[in-house]
């Protein structure tokens, strides 16, 4: 399925634009727009005190194969306002490596596993499963009238030791409180 690009994400997408034509005229895939979505809300997403460094790297993981990992995985080494991203597919154990962790549909399991308690602070949670939002994900994306937007738990992220720019939440279709 390609997606024209508008509304939130090309606000959220505009950092990896391509050179040439302006976002809001080229088509891009769901899978990448979803992983441009993820990475670029890492530029609004405060961790806590001391966990990232101000022009460290910037690790998104990711568990199993999917559509979005693999737009997640065209993404690694790409220097994004000064700082390099990472992407890597790591297992649970090693989540405590990462800033951010896309949470693929088929990591059901996992996801259960990780709101039990195995979640280590400062990771931000991202997710495109209906119901995820529900049961840890901090961002769920989700395809709503032909365009990718996202949902948000501050709960979820506040738990984790992070807070969301006012700036990313205005942009957000629902923000629960």
């Amino acid at each position: 399925m390609r997606i024209l690009v508008v509304g939130c994400a090309v606000v959220l997408a505009s950092a990896l634009a391509l050179p040439g034509r302006s976002m809001a005229q080229q088509q891009a895939t769901e899978p990448d727009l979803k992983a441009a979505i993820l990475v670029n809300m890492l530029l609004f997403v405060d961790w806590p005190r001391g966990d990232v460094q101000p022009n460290a790297a910037l690790s998104v993981c990711y568990f199993s194969n999917s559509a979005v990992a693999g737009a997640l995985a065209a993404l690694d080494r790409r220097v994004i306002r000064g700082r390099q991203l990472n992407v890597v597919r790591v297992d649970a154990s090693a989540l405590q490596r990462c800033q951010a962790a896309y949470i693929a549909p088929s990591d059901d399991v996992l996801l259960s596993a990780l709101s039990g308690g195995a979640l280590p602070g400062g990771v931000l949670l991202v997710g495109d499963t209906p119901g995820f939002l529900d049961r840890g994900v901090m961002v769920n994306l989700a395809l709503f009238e032909g365009r990718v937007t996202f949902d948000v738990d501050l709960p979820a992220l506040r738990r984790a030791g992070l807070s969301l720019s006012s700036k990313a939440l205005r942009l957000a279709r629902t923000v629960r409180e």
